[in-house]
């Protein structure tokens, strides 16, 4: 508003006179209405709406192709989920083939963080994303019993070797959103649409590979996986980027961690995800037994998946449209606390139907914690040291979901399902609460907020 008095002000200052010879100020004054009538239709700020970040190019074209190859590996991690099941009808092994991602990504990913800054992320993503492909075509032949018979130990040495490549893909991928937009006001905006697209696929993924599985069965859904990874290289390629200009000062593997010790309030939000990543993100790995539980088969436990995405996109939308309006502690624990109470409910019903409400419900808020968890880091962080601390996040992120997919699983061999979502929940839930309680009490301690 200050902007359009301004220049109305200016406007109105201005008293050029007439051609004709006329009094000075004639012509500006029977002007004057039109021109007040044009400065008052012009917004005082650029129009950014829910969308903002797509008026960018490269923008653009990762979305497009990461929406294709992420709902590609949504149905290879369906795929991988049901094929365990069906080999093992174990629940501890669904966490030992989850579990087995963490390990390398848990030793190589503040290496990955340390790559991320150092060479042109466009080049690591490509590298990365081929030897995904790969994988994905490995595991499909492994799929088909043509070469060899598929065991549940062979799966869990291929989830090793993707959880090496996520090592380096995901400090990259996360950093690279700021080399795709111009303008740093487009940072927030692109992170939840970047979640949005993510949890579009989260939606499309499950429901093919729901229909892929009960006609084709899981070598298909892993073939169809592999092929999605070519829409993802041809967007790496498209973009165009300016030249990359290496950093000339040699940095500390470690330095995103002495950052994150150094800003309470950053490690705060770290420590929360770390907390949802072990005990509340990890509760999915039981939905195959879930699906076993309420007698539905492959195709209800991709209506499981596709219910849980279903909330996730709908509170990535939410975020897009009116994330910058509220406090971005609020959307952190409010999220995360129904994100907890969700679980709860979870625990306690043994209808199908109540069970795909309450995922919808899970989904939504999951998002809701997440996206603001990752703007509030992605933001707050120094771009020189963006890629470490962003493999700070992924680390915490990824590689203890894996962990605590383990812990659930034989926690879930060892008494039920439902007590073993409880116990997660419950975890879950007093982390949040201890958070907050620091958040209000404990500021002032010697750490920058």
């Amino acid at each position: 508003m200050d902007d359009k008095l301004r220049r109305e002000e200016e406007v109105s200052q201005e008293t050029p006179t007439s051609s004709s010879g006329n009094e000075p100020g004639r012509t500006n004054a029977m002007m004057q209405p039109e021109v007040d009538a044009a400065m008052r239709s012009l917004p005082a700020h650029p129009p950014r709406g829910a969308f903002y970040a797509m008026t960018f190019r490269n923008f653009r074209l990762f979305f497009y192709g990461q929406t294709i190859s992420v709902a590609g590996s949504w149905m290879q991690m369906v795929a991988q989920g049901w094929m365990v099941w069906r080999l093992t009808h174990s629940k501890a092994w669904l966490g030992v083939v989850s579990g087995a991602n963490a390990i390398p990504f848990v030793l190589f990913s503040i290496w990955g963080g340390q790559i991320a800054d150092k060479y042109p992320r466009r080049v690591i993503l490509l590298w990365t994303q081929t030897a995904a492909m790969i994988l994905a075509f490995v595991l499909a032949i492994l799929a088909s019993g043509r070469v060899v018979v598929p065991q549940a130990w062979q799966v869990a040495v291929l989830s090793g070797f993707a959880g090496l490549i996520n090592a380096f893909t995901m400090p990259a991928q996360q950093a690279f959103v700021t080399d795709m937009v111009e303008d740093r006001a487009a940072l927030s905006n692109a992170i939840a649409l970047n979640s949005t697209r993510f949890n579009l696929a989260r939606i499309l993924g499950p429901m093919l590979a729901g229909i892929v599985l009960v006609r084709y069965g899981e070598a298909t859904c892993f073939f169809i996986n592999g092929v999605s990874f070519i829409a993802v290289i041809i967007s790496l390629l498209m973009m165009k980027l300016p030249a990359f200009v290496p950093r000339k000062k040699e940095t500390s593997l470690w330095e995103g961690f002495t950052y994150l010790g150094n800003h309470a309030g950053m490690l705060r939000t770290v420590i929360l995800v770390s907390a949802a990543s072990m005990f509340a993100w990890s509760c999915s790995t039981l939905y195959p037994a879930f699906a076993d539980l309420y007698k539905v088969g492959e195709t209800g436990f991709s209506r499981m998946m596709s219910a849980n995405g279903v909330g996730a996109l709908l509170a990535g939308l939410v975020l897009a449209w009116v994330g910058e309006r509220i406090k971005r502690e609020v959307l952190i624990y409010s999220g995360g606390g129904v994100f907890c109470l969700g679980l709860f409910a979870l625990s306690y019903t043994f209808s199908y139907p109540l069970a795909l409400a309450l995922l919808v419900l899970t989904g939504f808020a999951m998002i809701i914690f997440g996206i603001s968890s990752n703007t509030k880091v992605q933001t707050e962080a120094p771009d020189d040291l963006r890629g470490r601390i962003m493999a700070v996040y992924s680390l915490v992120f990824n590689g203890l979901m894996p962990a605590g997919s383990l812990i659930i699983g034989f926690l879930a061999q060892k008494f039920e399902i439902h007590q073993a979502v409880r116990i997660h929940a419950a975890i879950f839930g007093a982390c949040l609460i201890a958070t907050m309680f620091w958040s209000q009490y404990g500021k002032g301690e010697g750490a920058t907020e």
